[in-house]
């Protein structure tokens, strides 16, 4: 590789440091917690340091850093995604961005020849990793949120696809959009009732089974202390909130494809329909993804594709019923 595209590295590790430091200055600002302020302006102080590293070196190159700043449309995206995501999805995405940042430097430090940049990548590579720690302090309860957080996308994500497919259906059968819909709503909550029972039935047995260990160990134990009383409450509780966390959710998610129904729109309210849901999916699909650190893109673009398959197929099979065994419903 030519010293040129050695130069185009540094110019883009000092532009990626700036950028993260500036975002994380300005993070801080908006957080409640004290301790997760001061974390981030310590990361913000981190982040300085590096830029001050790639700065001087492009200086001691030749070059010039005076018209590089730091990406403002990815600052105001994130602090956006901050506002509507929370900070326990906001401190995944910026463990995404450090793991990017950590490969980019490995693959360079795989071609830089030069043993005083050597020493210092490896130094930035150090930090970089230790984030790791700041970021668990962060949100100490972060995987409990997150949990929370995918069961009620896929709560939704269950609501969307199957009330679509319902009303796909039915609308290649039935002539009046307002009976679609009506169809859409009992749709709706029979799916409500038949997910919240499931969920608090697969609740109600996990919590049963924890709470009979609490019990066999208290035995043992010959002693039920508070805090064994605490988790046998905690358990009992449970079942109902995430069968009301999954009715609420799923019935969420339905409510986007019946909506178009609700108006005298024709085959638009299909079109619509889909076009909401194919949305929904992808904008669902990708809070997963940044929750469990998958491609965003890739588990978007997925969940959109199979809910617009799952209508179409859908409304042939309506489509067929109606045009061949003559059922029909005006």
């Amino acid at each position: 590789m030519s010293s040129d595209g050695l130069d185009n590295y540094l110019f883009e590790f000092y532009r990626d440091e700036i950028t993260d430091q500036e975002f994380y200055l300005r993070l801080s600002r908006r957080i409640g917690s004290e301790q997760a302020r001061q974390d981030l302006i310590r990361l913000s102080e981190i982040e300085k340091e590096h830029s001050e590293y790639w700065k001087n070196k492009i200086i001691a190159s030749g070059g010039s850093v005076d018209r590089i700043h730091y990406r403002k449309w990815r600052v105001r995206i994130y602090l956006f995604l901050f506002r509507i995501l929370g900070l326990n999805l906001t401190v995944n995405l910026l463990e995404r961005g450090e793991i990017e940042s950590i490969i980019s430097y490995r693959e360079y430090l795989k071609i830089t020849k030069d043993e005083d940049t050597i020493k210092g990548l490896r130094k930035i590579i150090e930090d970089e990793v230790s984030h790791e720690k700041l970021f668990d302090d962060m949100s100490p309860s972060k995987e409990v949120a997150l949990e929370h957080i995918r069961a009620f996308i896929y709560g939704v994500s269950d609501g969307v696809v199957e009330v679509l497919a319902a009303i796909a259906g039915l609308y290649g059968i039935l002539s009046s959009n307002f009976l679609v819909a009506l169809g859409g709503f009992v749709v709706a909550i029979g799916g409500t009732i038949s997910m919240s029972l499931g969920a608090y039935l697969s609740r109600s047995s996990e919590s049963d089974y924890k709470i009979t260990t609490i019990k066999k160990k208290s035995v043992i134990d010959d002693h039920l202390g508070d805090s064994k009383l605490k988790a046998i409450q905690e358990e009992s509780g449970k079942s109902k909130k995430s069968a009301l966390n999954t009715g609420l959710s799923y019935i969420f998610g339905a409510i986007f494809p019946i909506a178009p129904f609700l108006f005298p729109l024709g085959i638009f309210s299909l079109i619509i329909a889909i076009v909401l849901v194919v949305i929904v999916q992808g904008v669902s699909n990708a809070i997963v993804a940044v929750a469990l650190n998958t491609p965003i893109l890739k588990s978007a673009s997925r969940a959109a594709v199979l809910s617009l398959l799952a209508a179409i197929i859908t409304y042939v099979v309506g489509l067929i019923f109606h045009t061949y065994f003559n059922i029909a419903i005006a």
